[in-house]
């Protein structure tokens, strides 16, 4: 039977590749970037590694061949542009889809609450040392997958008191993936 694997399953860190040159994985902002970020990346693979550069489920980024001698110069240039090679759980465990800005299925906005939720727990939880998955979803179409997530957002829209339609969030609390894998269970009673 396979060992239990626990760890977080992102990239972001460094790891040693067959032929002794490392892979720098690092956090983007739950996806978001911009043309002007990635020309930066590029230009980093260029210097850095062989120009390779490779994208994760996780909505995070690697940049592959980089000689041992040079991941520190790496890391210090990728913290410089806001891409943490070392990111708190929260950041490097949070995933949200494109939401209603980029998607006409969604209902609600993912990709700023996902960054909100994050640097809220970061603040109020700084040395949290568990990885934790975390996804917020703006449509019940779950392309950042909320049923397996240690915590997961569905996105909706409720009649609020006023009579005006407000966004809201279905909780899935207890999902994971893994060779006991779970769907989360909807968190009740919230008000």
């Amino acid at each position: 039977e396979p060992e239990r694997y626990d760890g977080a399953r992102g990239h972001a860190g460094l790891t040693e590749q067959a032929d002794g040159s490392f892979a720098v994985g690092f956090a983007v902002r739950v996806g978001r970037t911009s043309g002007t970020q990635l020309a930066r990346i590029a230009g980093l693979a260029d210097e850095y590694g062989r120009g390779r550069i490779r994208t994760t489920a996780q909505q995070q980024l690697i940049i592959l061949d980089v000689p041992g001698d040079s991941t520190d110069a790496l890391v210090a240039e990728l913290a410089a542009d806001d891409l943490p090679v070392h990111p708190s759980p929260f950041r490097e465990g949070t995933l949200a889809c494109t939401g209603i800005e980029f998607c006409k299925l969604a209902i609600v906005e993912t990709k700023t609450r996902a960054q909100e939720l994050y640097r809220e727990l970061e603040r109020r939880l700084p040395d949290f040392p568990e990885p934790v998955s975390i996804t917020v979803n703006g449509c019940p179409n779950s392309c950042a997958r909320f049923q397996v997530a240690d915590i997961g957002f569905k996105g909706s829209v409720a009649r609020g008191a006023d009579g005006e339609d407000a966004e809201v969030y279905q909780v899935h609390l207890g999902g994971h993936l893994g060779a006991e894998a779970a769907l989360g269970r909807k968190f009740r009673g919230s008000r």
